[in-house]
């Protein structure tokens, strides 16, 4: 019963990253899981929730369970072809695939290696995505039934190296055709700390190859209207004068902290991270902290006239100094407030030197 009910919490808690399936010792469902945020967004999850009671019985290896398996073989000497089975391997075949080409930057697989690379490698990924939903459970098929069915599917690739649908179907046909048969004996099970190792290697190497996807041939739009690659534009903030500031804000966080420790550390980190946004104040009205308050409300009225949104006609100039005003309105509330709060304050302290504030 503990089992049943710690799955069934685990699959409500983090079922959409597998975390019930690793508890029962279904490593590659879970990495399916995680891969694919619960089987297909969410539908393999719920399908657990009356599969789950079959899977603790199997992962418990009761009598029953054994004579259940036992007579499901003596009926059907191959397992017999299952729809969902045959859909999983086709969407982690297309997954792995078309991810595993994202990898490669637009310009790499135009010609010379990076052509060859982009008609050789997907169809590999594909074969270990239908070779992992193949060995689920109770069921097991070949590395080399998939990996032959999908380079069947290289001829397409040549002429179109984005044409990756039909590699899975492929490849989950000859693993279906011919490399299918029972688990007649479990696997051994390994120890549960090299289990989670695995399952965090690989696990970060599927991530890894999200973020090489995104960086290589993710693209960002600018307020101008102009498509910029991730790649540039993050080449492009290391050269800028914002990255060149926070370099040297944590150089000299790293120099307070050789010097005053831990606990004066974070006091500068609230400092440096602006939290109030004082310093974005400053900035936008253009005055220091020495600006006494009647200056601070001479910038402020002055920009406020400027930027009021009243002044524009074109709809857009309209907007953006809408925006402008409001940010200029909070930077003015924001000092207003933070140097009156600070004259209490020194009032209050002149009138009691000797009162500590805890």
């Amino acid at each position: 019963m503990a089992w049943l009910t710690v799955s069934y919490v685990l699959w409500l808690l983090g079922g959409w990253f597998g975390l019930h399936h690793l508890y029962l010792r279904r490593d590659k469902q879970a990495f399916i899981w995680l891969c694919t945020f619960g089987g297909c967004f969410g539908l393999g999850w719920l399908r657990d929730l009356w599969r789950i009671p079959e899977y603790v019985e199997d992962c418990k290896g009761t009598e029953s369970n054994r004579i259940e398996f036992h007579q499901r073989v003596m009926r059907n000497p191959k397992p017999p072809f299952s729809i969902v089975r045959y859909g999983g391997e086709l969407i982690m075949g297309n997954l792995f695939g078309y991810l595993v080409l994202m990898t490669m930057p637009a310009d790499f697989v135009k010609e010379g290696l990076g052509n060859i690379l982009s008609v050789y490698l997907p169809p590999l990924a594909v074969a270990i995505g239908v070779y992992l939903v193949g060995n689920i459970g109770r069921e097991k098929v070949t590395f080399k039934s998939c990996v032959i069915g999908a380079y069947c599917g290289v001829p397409w690739l040549i002429k179109d190296s984005n044409n990756i649908a039909v590699v899975p179907l492929l490849s989950a046909f000859a693993a279906r055709w011919k490399g299918v048969s029972w688990r007649l004996h479990r696997e051994k099970q390994q120890r549960l700390p090299w289990r989670l190792l695995k399952f965090g290697v690989l696990s970060g190497l599927y991530y890894s190859l999200w973020i090489s996807a995104i960086y290589f041939n993710g693209s960002i739009t600018t307020k101008d209207g102009e498509t910029v690659l991730i790649r540039d534009a993050v080449n492009n903030f290391f050269k800028s004068p914002a990255w060149a500031e926070t370099k040297d804000s944590l150089w000299k966080l790293y120099e307070f902290y050789n010097i005053h420790g831990w606990h004066k550390l974070w006091e500068e980190l609230v400092e440096v991270f602006d939290p109030v946004g004082e310093k974005n104040a400053y900035k936008v009205l253009g005055v220091t902290p020495e600006t006494s308050q009647e200056e601070i409300t001479s910038k402020y009225r002055k920009l406020a006239r400027q930027w009021h949104p009243d002044k524009h006609k074109d709809p857009a100039k309209k907007a953006e100094a809408q925006e402008k005003f409001i940010e200029i309105q909070t930077s003015y509330d924001i000092l207003s407030k933070l140097k009156t709060r600070r004259a209490r304050k020194n009032k209050k302290s002149a009138k009691n030197p000797n009162h500590t504030e805890l």
